[in-house]
């Protein structure tokens, strides 16, 4: 993986990789490979991938051997295609061993990009070749042992680097640049390929938190590896007790504060600002600004007096705060304005700037909400706002690239808090403190060329990371074609937020409401556990896909849909609800925020009022799929997952149920070519109907599910069951009070009558060998006399009615 550029001055060499002994010679297509060689590649099922050699099990080091041998070289030979010389990536150790090196790798794509001539055909093929290799990649990595994760790193490492050069190539062309493809997936438990790189990166001394937060935010293997060979940031702190969830060294506990000196002072005195001065501006609808006098005194100045100043955004964790005055030390406040006097701008004897510590007053509470409610206008007006942050402080930017200058603002103090981030936004020029300067970030990025440019491996880095930090702090909300800007105001403070913390949870509204650019009175004359209350129900709308939010949820009547908190890691698609929903045209239908629940209009199904009495009367959990049929005669799986929020699960036999659905699932046989999948898949939720009131539903929700319309092979099954129930006129209190092996008995002459069909023969070995069951007679008539028990139980319980798309649903 040596192709790929180290930070400056890093205390780490590249990832060892071995080269295995195992290059056969290449002829023919890269994906009939493993025929020509006699291995055979067997996906049982979604997690799990079997290789066989020549119909045997080979060891762990054959199958690393192999998958090295047809992933990477094999992947290297289609795309270089004679260019490619196998030896030119062996290097010998020092130790003696064989490692596999890209140090070639770079010329070889350079000398590629200008030969190939590949118009669009050729492209999108390599492109399709790349996509079917990544998915091949991941299913060996996420279910196999390799023994070495070093193989599957540099094969991930290749991948990214050869779909970047051909997406180059797409743009370099003026072709329609294809979508790039993340290796790094969290699905189903399933290990993501990126965990070793983050297992080493804990033993260097990485933060669990700051880990959980690259884990959440990269995507590509080849940019965590970056990051791995970074210093680890705040290494100097203690990092023993923190997890995942939180960092103890960003905690701000008011009883055990201290306030940081300048370091190499051993002590001076508190400076404080005039709470009278400050008091006066505030309530003479201004904001304080201070300044530092050549006799080290705090002088407050009213902005309407001052023509252009600094705002200071910093980490109140580092020590920069105070929570019983608006004061600071002497040595920071001195090095502050000396920080100020240094950027551009106009030159004057006092250095004018506006810091929370120093201009918020602490109390009383009324004269604090006075200042907080105006917390956007020092941070809009300011000509600059200066980020202090004690990592960035101690590196020297000149030595630094570009790529890594980016790479360490993301992993500084100031990316992880929630106040810093409107502090960001909200400015025009944002200049970052390091060592030896200020560096306007946000300046470089939009310096940079980003048109692609084929083959320039830095370039390709620098610019993803740098983008990534662009979308987290200034993309701010903007108009967006064909999206409604409600959307997409929720959906990119949801990214931005999600891998943010602060100190009072509460703060969180406050934060929110100056990021969206809403009135902040509405927040600060509220009690603060009501402040996230009354965000939510200032908005008059939202994107339908909210219903189907699986993140932590309000405990409040009418807004339990809304998700309690915009931080923490769960991902867009959990926090926002299903895709399909939650990007909605500006024009198109949204959910209606009411007093009494979100109102919508969606499809759904109306279950039998007696199927949970008819369930709890046999003892039928909702831990197993239900198969329901519409009156159409169609088959449906609906399996119910995690509560819709907490304590939203309990609900009694005597409620009749419904289920929400994104869409009405759609007969499709075309979808698969597998007759015993499914034709159409949608997410839901489970209620229960409350009443019905002009037209309106209102539901009480209590579980996700997930609802499927089942494959043809399936249709044929389950009515061949239903059709064997009703053969044997049976009363539902008979079937109580006998046993499931008496029922059995009681239909066994009608299952062995349709078994005799030779269509529902092949039907039943059909499922039988989908569910990897057996398939001999007496199974096939044991496994269809449990089925049909089950649909005698049922009845007509087991029948659904469709709910237009029309309805109108008030859910809470």
């Amino acid at each position: 993986m040596n192709h790929l550029p180290l930070p400056h001055d890093s205390p780490y060499h590249h990832l060892h990789v071995p080269y295995l002994d195992c290059i056969p010679h290449y002829n023919g297509s890269w994906y009939t490979y493993p025929q020509r060689h006699g291995w055979q590649v067997l996906r049982r099922n979604k997690d799990k991938t079997v290789l066989l050699r020549d119909g045997e099990k080979p060891s762990i080091a054959e199958n690393a051997a192999f998958v090295q041998s047809w992933l990477y070289f094999g992947l290297l030979r289609e795309v270089l295609g004679d260019l490619l010389d196998v030896e030119q990536f062996r290097r010998k150790d020092a130790d003696g061993t064989i490692a596999l090196s890209t140090e070639r790798l770079e010329p070889l794509l350079a000398r590629w990009s200008l030969d190939c001539g590949y118009g669009k055909e050729e492209l999108d093929g390599l492109y399709k070749l790349l996509i079917e290799h990544r998915t091949i990649g991941l299913l060996i990595a996420m279910t196999m042992d390799l023994g070495d994760s070093s193989v599957m790193l540099s094969i991930a490492a290749l991948n990214e680097r050869l779909l970047a050069a051909v997406m180059d190539l797409h743009v370099h062309r003026g072709l329609e640049t294809p979508v790039n493809q993340a290796w790094i997936l969290r699905q189903n438990d399933l290990p993501d390929i990126g965990q070793p790189i983050f297992d080493l990166m804990q033993t260097r001394g990485w933060c669990p938190y700051d880990l959980r937060r690259l884990d959440t935010e990269i995507k590509e293997v080849s940019i965590l590896y970056y990051y791995s060979n970074l210093k680890a940031p705040r290494s100097s702190k203690d990092h023993s007790g923190c997890s995942k969830e939180r960092c103890l060294t960003m905690l701000t506990d008011p009883a055990t504060y201290k306030l940081s000196h300048r370091p190499g002072c051993h002590g001076c005195p508190l400076l404080s600002a005039n709470l009278t001065d400050i008091e006066r501006i505030l309530r003479n609808d201004s904001i304080p600004l201070i300044s530092l006098g050549t006799e080290t005194k705090i002088t407050v100045h009213d902005l309407k007096n001052v023509s252009e100043f600094v705002a200071i955004s910093h980490v109140w964790a580092e020590g920069s705060g105070n929570v019983d005055g608006n004061a600071l030390q002497t040595c920071l406040l001195e090095d502050i304005s000396e920080l100020v006097k240094k950027l551009p701008g106009d030159k004057h004897d006092q250095a004018y700037f506006w810091m929370d510590t120093l201009c918020v007053p602490v109390r009383p509470r009324e004269l604090q909400t006075l200042a907080l409610n105006r917390m956007r206008v020092p941070y809009e007006r300011a000509k600059h706002v200066l980020v202090l942050d004690s990592h960035l402080g101690s590196l020297n930017s000149k030595v630094l690239s570009t790529t890594e200058l980016f790479a360490q603002v993301s992993c500084s103090s100031w990316m992880r808090r929630l106040w810093t981030l409107q502090e960001g936004r909200l400015a025009e020029n944002v200049w970052f403190q390091f060592a030896n300067e200020a560096v306007n970030v946000k300046t470089v990025f939009t310096s940079l060329d980003r048109r692609r440019i084929p083959t320039r491996v830095d370039h390709w880095l620098g610019t993803s990371i740098a983008l990534d930090l662009y979308l987290q702090i200034w993309y701010r909300e903007r108009k967006v074609a064909n999206t409604s800007p409600v959307g997409l105001s929720l959906s990119l403070t949801s990214h931005s937020l999600r891998t943010r913390s602060v100190s009072v949870p509460t703060d969180e509204a406050l934060c929110l409401v100056n990021i969206i650019n809403m009135d902040l009175t509405r927040i600060t004359t509220v009690a603060p556990t009501k402040r996230m209350e009354v965000f939510w129900r200032t908005f008059e709308k939202v994107p339908k896909s909210f219903l189907f939010s699986k993140a932590s949820k309000m405990a409040a009547e009418g807004i339990h849909w809304a998700p309690s908190s915009f931080m923490g890691f769960d991902s867009e698609k959990k926090w926002l609800g299903s895709p399909k929903l939650s990007s909605p045209k500006e024009d198109d239908p949204h959910a209606i925020v009411t007093s009494t629940g979100l109102q919508l209009a969606l499809p759904g199904l109306s279950f039998h009022q007696h199927l949970t009495s008819r369930m709890k009367q046999f003892d039928f959990t909702w831990n197993f799929p239900l198969i329901v049929q519409d009156t159409n005669g169609l088959w449906y799986s609906m399996r119910v997952d995690e509560p819709w929020r907490q304590g939203s699960d309990k609900f009694n036999g005597s409620q009749q149920l419904a289920v929400i659905l994104t869409h009405e699932p759609r007969p499709d046989p075309s979808a698969f070519s597998n007759k015993f999948s499914f034709q159409d898949f949608a997410v839901g939720v489970l209620v229960s109907i409350d009443k019905t009131e002009d037209d309106i539903m209102h539901v009480t929700a209590h579980h996700h599910v997930a609802v499927e319309l089942l494959g043809e092979g399936f249709q044929e099954y389950f009515s061949t069951a239903s059709m064997c129930a009703s053969t044997v006129g049976v009363e539902q209190s008979s079937l109580a009070t006998e046993s499931h092996v008496a029922s059995k008995e009681r239909y066994t002459v009608a299952a062995r009558q349709v078994l005799e069909d030779k269509n529902t023969m092949d039907i039943m070995i059909g499922q039988a060998r989908h569910m990897s069951e057996p398939d001999d007679y007496e199974h096939l008539l044991s496994d269809l006399l449990d089925t049909t028990v089950v649909a005698a139980r049922f009845g007509d319980c087991s029948r659904v009615q469709k709910v237009a798309a029309n309805q109108q649903w008030c859910v809470d």
